[in-house]
């Protein structure tokens, strides 16, 4: 038996007990609780517990028998059973492949922990608010008060140096026309070269380079940690002219589209929308876009290090920013959600979640007509 390659135990401190509780007697107990990546679900522990994994070394293999006489059959049963303690027997096969492919792969612990634990499954944004009703900015504040200032003001306003007013370019017209579209058209289908021109804007290579032996360097036209640009563009596609709706992944050197599985309208939708965790106001877009890392290929250069996966977050941002600034110029709406169903989009798209796996996703097209969905454009000049 073995423990896990990547594990963190958190205390949780129990809830306070109401008045009744306490006159009856009951008592608050803290509890421990295994955060193990592999397993992707959080284990109650014992105090006892902690014990085990303590006397267990990385890497160490300890007979069941060897450690059920030193801290007890009972619980060593548990750890064993929980996949908290891992042996070669048939029924840890999969749990010893994937405890060692989190550790091959190269991920720091806890943002290993972040990573498998900040997953979504099933969840559905539109049926939640339906069911428990929309959380609005003003019940907000009534709960939680008013939010941090929206500003940051470290001196007094006198001890300020002001700068010279800002020389407008055509850029900055393209910047104030940028917002989120949350409400898409149904149709006309979006244009393939249109299309094309996004992704090849966005997504694809400008120029390859070789580094070293076996080592290519890819310039985008987004900044990318340690230039490894590990972010993968799949693709699924409701409206385009001359496309099938289904899956697809965008090959970034050679500006196409590898097809993954041909869908029709009628199944390609309810994807899409169990995608974007039940958000309708982006499942309707013609083009959804999944952004997936490559996280071999960023740890393959920063091995257990502390900043590769929240810099694997920073590429995302750029690249979103990138499709917004594009779609907005060609005249079309565009989104970016984090608020995904991570599980989803594996499943679809074939991600084991450790080298690869959901960072987030967006979509762009004509907009709707007709502002069904709310829209944050206090400039008024949004695309329409």
């Amino acid at each position: 038996m073995k423990r896990p390659s990547l594990l963190m135990i958190q205390r949780e401190d129990p809830p306070a007990l109401s008045i009744q509780q306490l006159l009856a007697g009951d008592e608050a107990a803290s509890g421990w609780r295994a955060l193990a990546p592999h397993l992707g679900q959080g284990v109650a522990l014992q105090l006892q517990d902690l014990a085990v994994f303590d006397f267990l070394a990385a890497g160490d293999c300890v007979a069941r028998d060897d450690l059920a006489l030193r801290f007890g059959a009972e619980r060593i049963d548990f750890l064993i059973d929980s996949g908290l303690l891992i042996g070669d027997h048939a029924a840890h096969f999969d749990l010893l492949q994937r405890d060692a492919l989190w550790q091959e792969t190269g991920w720091w612990a806890p943002a290993a922990v972040a990573h498998s634990f900040g997953r979504w499954q099933g969840v559905d944004v539109d049926a939640d608010q339906k069911r428990e009703g929309k959380r609005s900015l003003s019940s907000l504040v009534e709960r939680n008060g008013p939010p941090p200032r929206e500003t940051l003001e470290l001196r007094a306003r006198e001890d300020w140096t002001t700068l010279p007013d800002a020389k407008k370019t055509p850029l900055d017209a393209l910047f104030a026309q940028r917002t989120t579209c949350r409400n898409f058209a149904g149709d006309p289908p979006l244009p393939l070269p249109d299309f094309a021109a996004l992704m090849h804007r966005v997504f694809a290579a400008q120029a390859v380079q070789m580094m070293a032996p076996g080592a290519v360097a890819l310039k985008k036209n987004s900044p990318s940690g340690g230039g490894l640009h590990p972010i993968e563009a799949y693709v699924l596609v409701q409206r385009v002219e001359g496309l099938q709706p289904g899956l697809y992944h965008y090959h970034s050197t050679g500006h196409a589209l590898q097809p993954l599985q041909a869908l029709d309208a009628l199944s390609v939708a309810p994807l899409a929308r169990e995608l974007v965790a039940g958000q309708p106001w982006f499942a309707n877009a013609p083009v959804l876009v999944l952004m997936a890392a490559r996280f071999k290929r960023n740890f393959w250069k920063y091995r257990n290090h502390a900043k590769a996966w929240r810099v694997i977050q920073l590429d995302a941002g750029h690249l979103s920013q990138n499709l917004y600034l594009t779609a907005t110029e060609m005249g079309y709406g565009a989104f970016v959600t984090g608020a995904i169903n991570d599980e989803c989009a594996e499943r679809l798209f074939g991600l084991d979640g450790i080298t690869m796996g959901a960072v987030a996703v967006c979509g762009f097209g004509r907009r709707g007509g007709v502002r069904a969905a709310a829209e944050f454009d206090p400039l008024g000049v949004a695309v329409r």
